[in-house]
């Protein structure tokens, strides 16, 4: 479907595109749950020294915030999955609806 000065859109590459973030969303979910595993695995791994508590009283909290955003990549990438699939769906039901309007103006008024 295209349109004057160059706009144009194709819906099956639209579902396409939502498809393949839908795999990547996965991807992200087990490359989380493997870092969430990992970082679990060992609670403490800079000690409980003087220098590790020291450490982690700096940067535990900043691993924290990396894992939880890490988390939240797999649910970007659905949700634009979605908004991509519902795209395809609004772009396929315009050019319908244009295309009936168009051809509604080609029968005569039975009204009259």
């Amino acid at each position: 479907m295209s349109a004057p000065g160059g706009f144009e859109v194709d819906p099956s590459r639209l579902r396409a595109g939502a498809g393949e973030l839908a795999a990547l969303a996965e991807r992200a979910r087990a490359v989380a749950s493997e870092l969430a595993e990992a970082l679990q695995a060992v609670p403490r791994p800079w000690g409980g020294d003087a220098v590790g508590e020291s450490f982690a009283a700096t940067h535990v909290e900043a691993a924290d915030h990396a894992l939880r955003q890490v988390n939240g990549v797999a649910g970007a990438f659905e949700e634009f999955g979605t908004a991509l699939a519902e795209a395809a769906t609004a772009y396929l039901t315009a050019d319908a609806d244009a295309a009936n309007a168009v051809n509604a103006t080609d029968e005569p008024d039975r009204a009259g």
